[in-house]
C-alpha cells in the first residue's frame, strides 16, 4: 500500500474525483459493468481484482455484483467451505436470487439486498446464483411490454436500478460481473447502470464482440427511451430513471496472451500484435459515440500473462495483489499490483472525463 506522504497516481486521482463530486453536490455509488458477450476474456478475474486494489488499497467502499449463473466470481470470492454451506443442498439463499424472484412472482421488488462481506477481497457482494438463469425468460417477456411503456415491464427492466438505488448510498461504487450473452438480464444490467468496461482478448473475435457490443446497445437504449416517454405511470420508474440515461464508456481492458521469449527477450505472438494494433480503431469506429472527447482514450490498460498466480489466487480464494506465497510468487505477485495500479489511475481518469462532460451537459 502506497505511504500516505507520497500517494500514488490512483490515490490522487481517487481524491480529486471525490473532491470533484462534494463540490458539485454529487453523492452515490458509481454502477460499472463489465461486460462482453464473448467469454474467456478475463472479465472475473478483473472484477475481483480491480474491485480488491479500489477497497484493500484506497480505502473505496465497493460492492460486487455476481450477476452471471456461472457464479465464477463466486467460487473465486467464497471459501470453499462458505461455498458448500450456501450451495450444498441445491437451495441456496442470501443469493441474488433473491433479489429477482419476489417480483417473478408478483411481490414487487426485494425488501432485503442480500450483501455479505468479503474479507479477503476488502468489498461486499451480492453473490451468484446459478438459478439466475431460469430468469432470463421474464426479463425477455417483460421487455416487450417495457418498450411500449407498460408499468409492469417498465418496473421488471428496473430490476437492477432499484438494487442501485438502494445500495448507492453505502458504496462508492457497484462492479457487475456479467456473462457472456447479449441476453435479457445482461440487457436490464446495462440499461441501468451509469457506465461499462469491456474487456477484451487479442483475438478476432474481440472485435466482432465490440461491434455486437455497439450495436445492440443502440438498439436498446432506443426502444428503452421510447418506453420511458410512453409510461403509463413515471411515479413508478426508480427515482435515477426519470429522464432517459446516457450509459457512459469507460474504456476496455486487453488480455495479453503469454509471450514468447527468444534469447531473454520476450515478445507477443505477431498474429496476436497484429490484432492489438487494430483493437483502438475497431473500438474507436463502434463506440465513438459514448466518448466524452475527441482526445479521450479508451484503453485502461494490458494485464499480461502472469504465469500460474492468477489460477492459484482463484484456489486461494485471495486477489492476486496479496498472495503471500514466495517463489516466483513474489515476482507475479508485484507485476499484479503494478498491472491493477495503472488500471486503476486510468479507470479514474476516464471517470472524471466522463462525469465532467455529463455536469457539462446538465448544466
Amino acid at each position: 500500500m502506497a505511504s500516505s506522504k507520497t500517494p500514488s497516481p490512483s490515490h490522487a486521482h481517487a481524491a480529486q474525483l471525490v473532491a470533484a463530486r462534494a463540490s458539485k453536490g454529487i453523492t452515490g455509488a458509481r454502477a460499472i459493468c463489465f461486460f462482453n458477450n464473448k467469454g474467456g476474456v478475463g472479465k472475473t478475474t478483473l472484477v475481483a481484482n480491480l474491485a480488491a486494489q479500489l477497497s484493500l488499497n484506497l480505502g473505496l467502499r465497493i460492492l460486487v455484483v455476481d450477476a452471471d449463473p456461472q457464479c465464477n466470481l463466486t467460487q473465486y470470492v467464497l471459501s470453499d467451505s462458505e461455498f458448500d454451506s450456501t450451495y450444498g443442498d441445491l437451495s441456496a439463499s442470501g443469493t441474488i436470487y433473491d433479489v429477482i424472484h419476489p417480483l417473478s412472482i408478483g411481490k414487487g421488488y426485494s425488501k432485503e439486498l442480500p450483501i455479505r462481506k468479503i474479507k479477503k477481497f476488502g468489498f461486499d457482494a451480492i453473490i451468484g446464483d446459478p438459478r439466475l438463469a431460469l430468469k432470463e425468460d421474464l426479463l425477455a417477456q417483460d421487455w416487450r411490454d417495457a418498450k411500449a411503456g407498460g408499468t409492469r415491464g417498465l418496473r421488471t427492466t428496473f430490476l437492477f436500478s432499484n438494487l442501485i438505488e438502494r445500495a448507492a448510498q453505502d458504496y462508492d461504487f457497484i462492479f457487475f460481473d456479467m456473462g457472456p450473452s447479449l441476453g435479457a438480464i445482461n440487457r436490464s444490467i446495462l440499461l441501468s447502470a451509469d457506465h461499462f468496461v469491456v474487456p477484451m482478448s487479442i483475438d478476432i473475435f474481440s472485435l466482432w464482440a465490440i461491434k455486437n457490443i455497439g450495436q445492440a446497445l443502440n438498439v436498446w437504449q432506443g426502444e428503452l427511451a421510447n418506453g420511458i416517454r410512453l409510461a403509463e405511470d413515471p411515479s413508478e420508474l426508480p427515482k435515477n430513471r426519470l429522464k432517459d440515461k446516457k450509459l457512459g464508456f469507460l474504456g476496455y481492458v486487453t488480455q495479453q496472451h503469454k509471450e514468447k521469449s527468444e534469447n531473454k527477450v520476450t515478445r507477443v505472438v505477431e498474429a496476436y500484435n497484429t490484432i492489438k494494433s487494430k483493437l483502438p480503431q475497431a473500438v474507436a469506429s463502434v463506440l465513438k459515440g459514448y466518448f466524452p472527447s475527441p482526445s479521450f482514450n479508451p484503453h485502461l490498460g494490458d494485464i499480461k500473462h502472469l504465469a500460474s498466480l492468477a489460477p492459484k489466487s482463484q484456489t486461494l480464494h485471495t486477489p492476486m495483489i496479496t498472495v503471500t506465497l514466495k517463489g516466483s510468487y513474489t515476482l507475479t505477485r508485484s507485476q499484479a499490483r503494478q498491472i491493477y495500479e495503472s488500471i486503476a489511475e486510468r479507470f479514474f481518469e476516464n471517470l472524471a472525463a466522463l462525469e465532467y462532460k455529463q455536469r457539462s451537459a446538465r448544466n
